[in-house]
């Protein structure tokens, strides 16, 4: 019968010393593994954070629609500390035409701990609630009770809603309106947006959309503008609530 020798320390070492080796080896190939993996997941993720975003806001553009139908007038704007309720509640002369969307007002769901709307970025530092501008041509008649009515629909037509313009700024805003960038509307009465993943205002057209004045900037999302913007329609809103009875 044959008895084989222990093995040796040498062998004992080059033994333990492969092993090392294959776990490094191992070690590099899950790394690339999960580089290769990940970067496509997370683009992934963000691809579908932008459709969902671009969901919530034609859902809020309804409810709005939804609203002037049966109130007869847009809601106004929330501000910063009013739960997600339109200022001031009954609408009129709204406390500010550029806040967040007023989504208890609109009866949304899905809001965070305050009562605002946010996109799927949110982190719950605030930064990234709905936003949401109304128009306050013709002394706030588009949200105030009846005040289409007393303006009258050609008159609230003309001139001074808001602005939607094509990205591409090259000067620093404000603006008055388009300017050569492409006129997506020059008559919307009210417009949503979010300011997407990154909430830092990384180009013109990014400032554009937070500095509070009647002209806003939509899209397609680059690495130094990734808004989300939708908008709402004249036509569809006196359409709408001529439907609901809210206009002759």
């Amino acid at each position: 019968m044959l008895i084989s020798s222990p093995p040796s320390r040498a062998n004992l070492q080059f033994r333990r010393g492969f092993s090392l080796v294959e776990i490094a080896v191992v070690l590099v190939i899950i790394a690339i593994l999960a580089t290769a993996i990940g970067v496509p997941l997370a683009s992934q993720l963000d691809q579908q954070r932008t459709l969902d975003t671009q969901k919530q806001l034609e859902v809020a553009r309804e409810a709005i629609y939804g609203f002037a139908m049966a109130n007869g007038r847009l809601p106004c704007p929330a501000a910063a500390a009013t739960t997600g309720v339109e200022a001031p509640v009954g609408g009129g002369a709204c406390t500010t035409a550029f806040g967040f969307l007023p989504a208890t007002t609109l009866g949304l769901t899905g809001l965070d701990p305050s009562g605002y709307m946010v996109d799927p970025w949110n982190n719950g530092d605030g930064t990234h609630r709905i936003r949401y501008a109304v128009s306050t041509a013709n002394s706030n008649a588009l949200t105030t009770a009846d005040g289409i009515k007393t303006q009258t629909m050609d008159t609230v037509t003309v001139t001074n809603q808001l602005y939607v313009c094509g990205s591409g700024l090259t000067a620093a805003p404000p603006t008055a309106n388009c300017g050569t960038m492409t006129v997506l509307n020059d008559k919307a009465p009210f417009v949503i947006y979010s300011l997407g993943k990154s909430t830092a205002q990384n180009s013109n057209d990014e400032t554009n959309n937070q500095n509070s004045d009647r002209v806003f900037t939509s899209g397609t999302p680059t690495a130094t503008f990734d808004d989300l913007v939708t908008w709402g329609s004249l036509n569809t809103l006196f359409s709408r609530m001529v439907q609901a009875g809210k206009l002759p």
